[in-house]
């Protein structure tokens, strides 16, 4: 059950992120990467693409990372029924 609420938590935060950017979730001032990415979209279209980058690569690291974790869970479960 953990093994499926990490893999789970992914999706929540990338839909939280991609609501976010649209503006129906977090609004700003609050710091939430999608709202990161939406304040910071003139700015790759002017030449300066760090700061929306930066807050993509952090979602696709955390939930990569999570999507590890909740894979090394699953086996670890399934090497202990055995």
């Amino acid at each position: 059950m953990v093994a499926q609420a990490t893999i789970l938590f992914g999706y929540a935060m990338v839909d939280l992120a991609a609501i976010s950017f649209l503006g129906l979730g977090v609004q700003p001032p609050t710091a939430n990467w999608g709202v990161m990415i939406s304040e910071n979209q003139t700015g790759i279209l002017q030449g300066y693409p760090l700061p929306a980058l930066a807050a993509g690569v952090c979602i696709v690291v955390v939930v990569i990372a999570v999507n590890i974790l909740g894979e090394r869970l699953f086996e670890q479960a399934q090497a202990d029924r055995r």
